[in-house]
């Protein structure tokens, strides 16, 4: 994660990665090649992942095994969001998404708990996630009815009072 935030921060090739993700019209213009650039990211991130679903599925017992999913897919999407894409982020987001799951481990121990809990939980966080995510691009605001009527009654009589 620390290699990853300073290649991508710190080096030509990190540069061209992110212009390429934020304007790629604005990356062709600048000389950098689109093909070449998709496939870097795509060959480093798939041996990246290899290497980390390798090391977690060999770890326990020092062999692969065949058989074993563990869905990590959908709790890596909650540590992304959650992390807002920051790959320093991702350190603490792990930790505090690796905390509920060993609470939710917990609580189906100790209470009895279904692990579908843990589940819905990620579930909720993800989606609160993206409502926040949403509601902060956008600009969503919630106001009482007949706020707006009052707060532009207010504007116009400080713009009259100050003419």
């Amino acid at each position: 994660s620390v290699a990853a935030w300073f290649i991508l921060r710190r080096t030509m090739v990190g540069f061209q990665v992110q212009v390429m993700g934020d304007a790629p019209r604005a990356g062709r213009f600048a000389g950098f090649s689109p093909a070449l650039v998709t496939v870097l990211v795509l060959g480093i991130s798939g041996a990246a992942a290899g290497l980390a679903g390798m090391v977690e599925v060999s770890a326990n017992i020092g062999q692969l095994q065949p058989n074993i999913s563990f869905g990590y897919g959908f709790t890596a999407i909650i540590v992304a969001f959650l992390a807002r894409l920051n790959p320093l982020g991702v350190i603490v987001a792990g930790l505090v998404v690796a905390l509920a799951e060993m609470g939710g481990d917990a609580a189906q121990i100790a209470m009895g708990i279904p692990k579908v809990v843990t589940g819905v939980f990620k579930g909720i966080l993800l989606f609160m996630l993206l409502a926040g995510e949403t509601f902060n691009r956008f600009h969503v605001e919630f106001r009482l009815p007949g706020t707006a009527a009052r707060a532009a009654a207010t504007a116009a009589t400080k713009e009259s009072g100050s003419v």
